[in-house]
C-alpha cells in the first residue's frame, strides 16, 4: 500500500489490517471494517466500527450513497483518514509483553517499547491512562458484573507471580484485563514467565480472531481456562466462510456483500480455522462474555473444544438460538442413517431422543458432537424469550447447569431430555405462573433452582418460597439456600393444606376440583406421603363472625396494646408486614412471641424466624397476645424464657387452686358420709 502522508511512519501503517482491533485515543475499542479509497476524497481512509456506537460513530458503513463496510448499528461506523487514523489508534501490543511488564523482573520502561503498533502519542497516552486506572480497577466476573477491587503492589520477578495460584490451588492464574494485547507474541518469553499457567484473563483486549486462541493455547500447553470477555474477535462460523451478513443480527439485505472488498466478516474462512483438537484439547472453560457472539458461532467453537467444560455466553444479545439450515440439512444424511440403524436394532421401533425428537435428529447429533462434554453453559443476561429455544440443549449428554438468569423468559415448559441437569438459574426472569414451577418438578435429576426477581415471586417472596419447595421434589437448593428437612416437611404441609382447602371450597363441582388438581399436580403424592388433611371450616353466612377463620389477638408492643382481628390462614411473614405499617417496626427487625390464652395450659412459642408457616400451625385463637419487640436474640430469649416461666408459675397456681378444691370436696364428701 502507499505510505500515508502526514508524518506517520511505514511500519505503523503496514500493521493496519481488517478485521484488526484498535483502542482510539485510549478508550475507545474498535474494529477495523474497510482500508481503502474512498470515492470523492483523496488518500487512504480506514473503515472503524465501535463497540460502542455513542463513542463516535456517524453511519452504518455507507457514505454518500455507496457502502463501505456493514456496522450492526446504524451509527456504529466511521471513515477517518489513515493519518489522522494512526495518530489517535493504539494497535496493541503482544501478550509476552505485557505479561513482561506486569509479572516479570523487567523495568516498566524496557517493556513499554513492546508495543504492537500506533503513534507515539497514542501510546503514551494509554500507558498514562493505565497507570491512572491503577486507583481504581474492577474485577469483571463470569455473570459480567464487576467487582472494585484494593491493588497491592506486586514484587518483582517470577516468583511473585508464582504466588497467584489458581482457583484449584494447582498451577498458576493471570489477569490482563484491558491491557491492549492483541497478539501472542514469543512463546518462550510467555512459559519462562508464567512457567504454569492453567488460567488467563484477557478480558477487554484488543485480540481479534480466534487464532489467537490457536497460538496461545500451543504456547502454554497447560491453559485450560481463558476469559475473552468483551473482545469482538471473528470466530469460526459452522457454514465454513460465510460472510458477516449471515452471522451478525441486525444487518439488512445491503450488506450482503461489501463495496470494494474492504469489509472483513465476523467468520473466518474455513481455510484459517485450525482443526479441532491439536492445541486446542487441554481448553475446558471458555468465556466469551459480551463478545457479540452468535450461538451458530458458539457451536462452531464447541467443535474445536472436544473437551470443553464450561461456556458462558453472558450478554451477548442472544434472543435465538438457530442454525443455519444448510448445516442441519447436511447433518440429517447422517443421522437418518443412524437412525434407520438404530430402528432396525431396535426391531423396526424409531429411536426417540432426549428432547422429544428422534434420537439422531440433525439438532441433537450435532449439538451432542459439538458439546460432547460440556456441563455448565451460561447464558445469563441475554434476550432468549421462548423455552423452545432451549429445550434442544437437553440433547447435550453431560450438561450439568444451566444459566438464564436475566433473560425474557415467560414460562418454562419440558420437553423431554436434561438427563444430567441439576442446576436451573432462572433469576431476574418474567415467570409469572405456578405452572412453570410445576414444570421444573418434571426435570429428572434437578436438585438446585433461582427464581428470584421474577414477577411470580417478587409479590411476596416467603410464601412464593415454601410454594416453590413444595412443587419441586427434589429441590435441595433454592435461591442459593439450601432447603433443609425441615424446611420441606413444613413446606409440603402448608401447601398440602391449602390445596385441601381449595378443594372443599370447590364442593361437588367436579370441573372446579378438576381445575384445582390440574393446577397442583404434585397434591396426590403429597396425599399419600401425609395423608389427607382436614379442611378448614367453610366460610359462615354472610354478616356473621368467622370464628373457625380468625382469632382476636392482642398486640403488644411496650405499653401499647391494639386489638386486632386476623385471619389465622396468614403467614407470619404477611403478619410482620401488617405489623410494620401498624406499629412502625421494620418486618427485619421484628421479634414476635406468641403467648397463649392463660387458662389453656400452652406453652409461648417465638414465631420470627417462621415466615412461612400460618398463624393456625401455633393454635392461635381468641385471647392469644402477640408481644411485639425489636429483634436481638439475647432479649428474645429472656423473653421467652420469662414468657414461659409466668406461663408456668400460672400452671402451677392453677393446678394449686384445683388441689384445693378436691380437698374440700373430699371434706365435705366425709362430712357427709358421717
Amino acid at each position: 500500500m502507499a505510505v500515508p502522508e502526514g508524518g506517520s511512519s511505514p511500519a505503523a501503517a503496514s500493521t493496519v489490517a481488517v478485521g484488526g482491533r484498535v483502542l482510539l485515543f485510549g478508550k475507545h475499542r474498535a474494529t477495523v471494517r474497510y482500508l481503502g479509497p474512498v470515492e470523492g476524497q483523496a488518500g487512504q481512509w480506514v473503515g472503524i466500527e465501535y463497540d460502542d456506537p455513542s463513542a463516535g460513530g456517524k453511519h452504518d458503513g455507507s457514505h454518500a450513497g455507496r457502502r463501505y463496510f456493514c456496522a450492526a448499528h446504524p451509527t456504529g461506523g466511521s471513515l477517518v483518514k489513515l493519518p489522522k487514523f494512526l495518530e489517535v489508534a493504539d494497535l496493541g501490543r503482544s501478550l509476552a509483553a505485557a505479561v513482561q511488564e506486569r509479572y516479570g523482573s523487567g523495568s516498566e520502561d524496557s517493556s513499554s517499547g513492546a508495543a504492537g503498533g500506533g503513534s507515539g502519542e497514542a501510546c503514551a497516552r494509554t500507558r498514562q491512562q493505565e497507570q491512572q486506572g491503577q486507583q481504581q480497577v474492577f474485577l469483571p466476573t463470569l455473570g459480567s458484573r464487576k467487582i472494585a477491587v484494593e491493588l497491592v503492589a506486586p514484587a518483582a520477578g517470577p516468583a511473585a507471580a508464582a504466588r497467584r495460584q489458581s482457583a484449584g490451588g494447582k498451577g498458576m492464574a493471570a489477569a490482563l484485563v484491558a491491557h491492549r494485547v492483541s497478539s501472542v507474541g514469543n512463546a518462550e518469553d510467555l512459559r519462562s514467565t508464567l512457567p504454569s499457567l492453567t488460567e488467563l484473563d484477557l478480558s477487554d483486549n484488543l485480540i481479534a480472531s480466534w487464532a489467537f486462541v490457536a497460538e496461545l493455547a500451543g504456547a502454554l500447553p497447560e491453559l485450560h481456562t481463558v476469559n475473552l470477555s468483551g473482545n469482538r474477535l471473528a470466530l469460526p462460523g459452522l457454514a465454513g466462510g460465510a460472510g458477516e451478513a449471515q452471522d451478525r443480527p441486525g444487518l439488512g439485505s445491503s450488506c450482503s456483500s461489501s463495496a470494494g472488498g474492504g469489509s472483513g466478516g465476523s467468520n473466518i474462512p474455513s481455510s484459517l480455522v485450525p482443526p479441532p483438537g491439536g492445541s486446542l484439547v487441554g481448553l475446558r472453560c471458555l468465556v466469551l462474555n459480551g463478545c457479540g457472539v452468535t450461538w451458530a458461532q458458539a457451536v462452531a467453537v464447541g467443535r474445536q473444544l472436544p473437551n470443553l467444560r464450561e461456556l458462558h455466553l453472558c450478554g451477548n444479545g442472544l434472543a435465538s438460538l438457530p442454525l443455519p439450515a444448510e448445516v442441519l440439512q447436511s447433518a440429517e444424511g447422517g443421522a437418518a442413517g443412524l437412525q434407520a440403524a438404530s430402528a432396525g436394532e431396535a426391531g423396526g421401533e424409531q429411536a426417540v431422543g432426549t428432547f422429544g425428537q428422534p434420537a439422531s435428529s440433525p439438532m441433537a447429533a450435532l449439538l451432542a458432537a459439538a458439546f460432547p462434554q460440556l456441563e455448565l453453559m451460561d447464558l445469563d443476561g441475554n434476550e432468549l424469550s421462548s423455552w423452545a429455544e432451549l429445550a434442544p440443549l437437553g440433547a447435550l449428554p453431560a450438561l450439568r447447569s444451566l444459566l438464564l438468569s436475566g433473560n425474557r423468559l415467560a414460562a418454562v415448559e419440558y420437553t423431554g431430555g436434561f438427563a444430567s441437569l441439576r442446576s436451573l438459574l432462572l433469576g431476574g426472569c418474567r415467570l409469572h405462573s405456578w405452572a412453570s414451577v410445576d414444570q421444573l418438578d418434571r426435570f429428572p435429576a434437578l436438585e438446585e433452582a433461582r427464581l428470584s426477581d421474577n414477577p411470580l415471586t417478587a409479590a411476596a417472596p416467603s410464601s412464593a418460597r415454601y410454594q416453590c419447595i413444595a412443587r419441586v421434589s427434589r429441590l435441595t437448593t433454592l435461591n442459593a439456600s439450601v432447603v433443609s428437612a425441615a424446611e420441606r416437611w413444613d413446606a409440603e404441609v402448608n401447601y398440602l393444606r391449602q390445596v385441601t382447602d381449595e378443594l372443599a371450597a370447590a364442593g361437588a363441582d367436579e370441573a372446579a376440583r378438576a381445575a384445582v388438581l390440574a393446577a397442583n399436580p404434585r397434591f396426590a403424592a403429597l396425599t399419600k406421603r401425609y395423608g389427607e388433611l382436614t379442611p378448614a371450616a367453610p366460610k359462615a353466612a354472610a354478616g356473621t363472625a368467622l370464628a373457625s377463620s380468625t382469632a382476636q389477638l392482642t398486640i403488644c408492643r411496650g405499653g401499647k396494646e391494639v386489638q386486632k382481628k386476623l385471619p389465622v390462614s396468614l403467614t407470619v411473614g404477611k403478619l410482620k408486614l401488617v405489623l410494620e405499617r401498624l406499629l412502625r417496626v421494620k418486618a427485619a427487625q421484628q421479634a414476635l412471641l406468641l403467648v397463649p390464652p392463660a387458662d389453656s395450659g400452652s406453652q409461648p412459642e417465638d414465631i420470627t424466624d417462621d415466615d412461612c408457616k400460618e398463624l393456625r400451625y401455633y393454635d392461635a385463637c381468641d385471647g392469644c397476645r402477640l408481644e411485639v419487640s425489636t429483634s436481638d436474640p439475647a432479649a428474645r430469649a429472656a423473653a421467652l424464657a420469662a414468657a414461659k416461666a409466668a406461663a408456668a408459675a400460672a400452671h402451677a397456681a392453677r393446678m394449686e387452686q384445683h388441689e384445693k378444691q378436691i380437698q374440700q370436696f373430699r371434706a365435705v364428701e366425709q362430712r357427709l358420709m358421717a
